[in-house]
């Protein structure tokens, strides 16, 4: 999967979300970065060349007045035609967006009044009228109170919101860590990364026999009827 990821925000620098998930985007091949400036987005002819050669276009941004910021859509203007269809069919379209309060304050009856959902609709009209894949947008609430095990947890969901065909199931997870840790594996030589290796593999056939079984048993209990 190669991934385009999007990035609009009016002080990226001064961004801790956006520099956090920069250091990881950048290390993993098949994802291009692209953070948005006046001068990226005129650039017209190096937009349009990543977006042909890209399968997966990720838009990300924080919420700002309960839009993405205005960059986002100047350089859609700029960029993206109607009859851009004929060429964006069946890419997907991802949507990364964090927001600075609790995600449960975004709902019909709670301090927002409006869903994610329903802010964010405009970005899936885009998707529906260039006939892209719309993916469920990926969210990151209050980052800035997030402690480092729950900053990992978030490393690994956010490679893999741009990395794995959605729904992404439990099995395809636990392959994907398996591959990551290979990779390691093969260019560090590092003895306890190989531990960690042995043991996610192990787990992994065990609960693979676990299911097997369980698939043995009910397929005697339906034979009994």
């Amino acid at each position: 999967m190669k991934t385009l990821v999007i990035v609009a925000h009016p002080e990226i620098k001064e961004s801790s979300t956006q520099l956090f998930l920069k250091e990881i985007a950048i290390k993993h091949e098949g994802i291009t970065w692209l953070e948005l400036n006046n001068a990226s987005i005129n650039n017209v002819e190096k937009n349009r060349s990543l977006l042909k050669e890209n399968q997966r276009i990720i838009f990300q941004f924080p919420l700002l007045w309960y839009s993405a910021p205005g960059i986002l859509f100047e350089w859609l203007r700029l960029n993206i035609k109607q009859t851009d269809d004929t060429w964006l069919a069946e890419k997907e379209l991802g949507i990364v967006v964090n927001i600075g309060q609790a995600a449960k304050n975004y709902r019909i009856g709670a301090s927002e009044q409006n869903s994610l959902s329903s802010l964010l609709s405009p970005l899936g009209s885009l998707a529906n009228k260039l006939k892209m894949k719309l993916m469920p947008y990926f969210l990151i609430e209050k980052f800035e109170y997030l402690d480092e095990q729950k900053k990992k947890r978030l490393m690994i969901d956010y490679l893999q919101y741009l990395d794995l065909d959605q729904p992404i199931s439990f099995e395809e997870r636990q392959l994907w860590v398996i591959s990551r840790l290979k990779k390691l594996v093969e260019v560090s030589k590092n003895d306890k990364l190989q531990l960690i290796l042995n043991n996610v593999v192990e787990q992994k056939e065990k609960l693979d026999e676990l299911k097997n079984e369980i698939k043995l048993i009910r397929e005697a209990e339906n034979n009994q009827y």
